[in-house]
């Protein structure tokens, strides 16, 4: 007798009801945050077919120093000062699971490069993490509906302190932010860039 089975896989997916549209494990506590999916287009050309995951929060962070904060932590959901951003560059929009390694290799310039940033003021740099040779950080597509502009996806990133940010942030924060079970249900939005 022959059996044959089959499993199905079912990814996580962030709650319809949810406030954020990204959410996450960031060395074991909870992260939350609102994102956006941002595709550039230059003059004359059709929408490509990769995008920018832009993603920011107003959670705070030991040894913020800030004076210029949100009056209620949102997690960005609406107007605030950010405190965090992390920003995954080169994204396909269409299924599949995407090393992180991989989509460096696609980058057109050295900035665009994954990175976790934590920020004074909603803008000044205090201290950056970036991927690490070695680790294996992942995006996965899990949907995109064009009708609606919105990608679903998860994500799992290991990114190490850039140590050559001059003047950053000297706190008790671990050298790697490790982001955990991450699950992301963000707007497709086109900018179209001038000549």
């Amino acid at each position: 007798m022959l059996v044959l089975g089959t499993a199905c896989t079912r990814h996580a997916s962030l709650p319809r009801s949810s406030p954020h549209n990204v959410v996450s494990q960031l060395n074991d506590s909870t992260w939350f945050a609102t994102g956006k999916a941002i595709r550039l287009i230059k003059p004359g050309q059709q929408p490509g077919s990769v995008f920018t995951l832009q993603v920011f929060t107003d959670l705070d962070f030991s040894g913020n120093s800030s004076v210029n904060r949100s009056p209620a932590i949102t997690g960005c959901n609406g107007e605030c000062v950010p405190t965090q951003s992390l920003s995954v560059y080169q994204i396909p929009l269409k299924k599949g699971r995407y090393t992180i390694a991989r989509l460096h290799g696609q980058r057109v310039t050295d900035v665009e490069r994954t990175n976790y940033r934590l920020l004074w003021n909603g803008s000044g740099l205090a201290k950056e993490y970036v991927n690490g040779k070695g680790r294996a950080s992942w995006v996965r597509i899990a949907r995109y509906d064009p009708e609606s502009c919105t990608v679903e996806g998860q994500f799992s990133l290991d990114l190490n302190e850039n140590l050559t940010i001059p003047n950053r942030l000297q706190n008790q924060l671990p050298p790697v932010a490790r982001f955990r079970h991450g699950v992301f249900r963000v707007e497709v939005k086109d900018i179209r860039l001038k000549e």
